[in-house]
């Protein structure tokens, strides 16, 4: 059965939570006690980001993408609207190299496009750089990449 990608809801918490300690690990972080609950608890009650989540057949989670929803303040100087920022993407090791992170990024960004999301930002990893540039993403500054819904680049 192929991996699925999928608004993560929030029966998913745990899951998230293990992919980002997965990275975490993989970064060089060292694990703190209790990671998984205050993640979990934290993630849950986050309205603000939205997440999608990759599994394999069997439910078992492959890859995350999550990103926080920011809202601008009416401005006289700028159109109202509302942007995204993010924060993770991570696919297993064991999965990477199949198009998770492709297919995470794909969903993300039609979510951002159903829901009047004008623009994007992350901060990219060198080895990531090239998946994001094939999603459209440019590079406004060193680690920076950002990719706008009316294609100013």
């Amino acid at each position: 059965m192929a991996p699925v990608v999928r608004l993560a809801e929030p029966r998913d918490a745990f899951a998230v939570a293990a992919l980002t300690l997965q990275d975490d690990r993989e970064c060089g972080a060292a694990v703190q006690p209790g990671f998984l609950d205050r993640f979990a608890d934290a993630w849950l009650a986050d309205r603000a980001r939205v997440t999608f989540l990759a599994e394999a057949g069997d439910g078992r989670p492959l890859g995350v993408v999550t990103a926080a929803v920011v809202t601008k303040l009416p401005s006289s100087r700028r159109p109202d609207g509302r942007w995204l920022h993010v924060s993770l993407l991570f696919v297993t090791q064991d999965a990477r190299g199949a198009g998770l992170g492709a297919a995470l990024l794909a969903a993300l960004l039609t979510w951002a496009d159903e829901n009047g999301v004008d623009r994007m930002q992350l901060n990219a990893a060198p080895r990531a750089r090239s998946l994001y540039q094939r999603a459209g993403f440019t590079d406004p500054s060193p680690g920076l990449m950002e990719w706008r819904a009316d294609g100013a680049r």
